[in-house]
């Protein structure tokens, strides 16, 4: 009887030995964390698509399926106004430099449910079961201040999934495209004070990121045939990299790139040579947003595999990881300041990280 308790006890010291090697196998080299979430901003009613920090940090502007717009304060967790005006999910939102105008996007594809045609004038318009409508694509322009609309440009006959201002302010970008083919994927550039079209420039297949360099004279296209590098001077684009670039960001000194991809990898391009300079290879699945912190020390990105995760820029290296359970993960956006970080997802919520708390880890 001792001989059979003392077997017992051995094999169930050795099951539990190769449970916990085999946990440890599947353990991440750096753990999950929820450690460092300070808040988290309920108030839409579908996922949240896109954050972006004020410039003085006192105001975080989101977007979402649920097609409003809403301005959260920072201090109080509160949201400060609801915009409405698209008429379908919004995909981007953007601060000017200053602070006063705030850009939108929205749309989805609308070639599978109804036939594109022109007006005389070149008017696009949709022709759905006979009756002729109006394309409700669009890129929309807040005052900030009074919460009301000042301009809106309309009628692209795809989606328009991501905006963004030129560092002076004077520019407004927006990129279009649809993931069942090259029908709008392009870049616009629009004069913010005369809302005047200034280039449209044409891409081989869907625009889903864009990013201005920190002197203005590159713009980046994440779109479904890699990266190109537009020139503001000339209109000329050179292209980078293969595959599709599910997001791009500039370091705020300009000197990388990031681009991230469905497999999951991030790519390091040195911006001098246009060469690629690291792979950060931790995310399994499409890797949705990047974004560097004011002082250029970190990158964050996330995707749909429900991470968020903070890499050191210089060791190349994975800092930590926050985990959103049955989540993906559309868009991470550093404070001014650098000490907050901002996640949007597919649960409907926001949620605010202490950046020294999840690096402390």
């Amino acid at each position: 009887m001792k001989r059979d308790l003392n077997c017992q006890l051995l094999i169930a010291v050795g099951a539990l030995l190769l449970s916990l090697l085999a946990c440890e196998a599947l353990e991440p080299l750096m753990p999950a964390t929820t450690e460092g979430l300070l808040a988290t901003l309920q108030g839409h009613t579908a996922g949240v698509t896109c954050v972006a920090f004020s410039p003085d940090g006192a105001v975080l502007a989101s977007s979402s399926v649920d097609a409003t717009v809403r301005l959260w304060d920072i201090a109080t967790g509160e949201t400060l106004l609801t915009l409405h005006g698209h008429p379908n999910q919004v995909n981007s939102v953007a601060f000017s430099p200053d602070g006063t105008l705030l850009a939108s996007g929205n749309g989805t594809f609308l070639g599978s449910t109804g036939s594109i045609r022109e007006m005389e004038g070149g008017t696009p318009y949709m022709l759905l079961d006979g009756t002729r409508m109006p394309l409700p694509n669009m890129v929309i322009l807040w005052d900030v201040t009074a919460g009301t609309e000042q301009r809106r440009w309309e009628g692209f006959t795809t989606g328009m999934f991501t905006v963004a201002f030129s560092p002076e302010g004077s520019l407004l970008a927006a990129g279009s495209g649809t993931p069942t083919g090259p029908i709008d994927d392009a870049v616009r550039l629009w004069d913010v004070g005369t809302g005047e079209l200034e280039a449209t420039l044409r891409e081989r297949q869907s625009v889903w990121s864009i990013a201005f360099s920190p002197d203005g004279k590159t713009l980046a296209s994440g779109n479904g045939a890699g990266i190109t590098l537009w020139d503001l001077e000339t209109y000329r684009g050179v292209s980078l990299g293969e595959g599709p670039a599910r997001s791009v960001a500039f370091s705020p000194d300009g000197t990388l790139l990031a681009s991230g991809y469905p497999s999951g990898e991030i790519l390091l391009w040195d911006t001098a040579t246009n060469r690629e300079k690291a792979t950060l290879a931790e995310h399994n699945e499409i890797v949705f947003t990047l974004a560097f912190s004011p002082d250029g020390t970190l990158l964050a990105s996330a995707g749909q595999d429900g991470t968020v995760r903070l890499w050191d820029v210089v060791g190349k290296s994975l800092i930590a990881t926050m985990r959103i359970p049955q989540a993906k993960v559309w868009s991470v956006a550093f404070s001014p300041d650098g000490t907050l970080l901002a996640s949007a997802s597919s649960d409907d919520l926001i949620r605010l990280w202490d950046v020294a708390q999840v690096t402390d880890q």
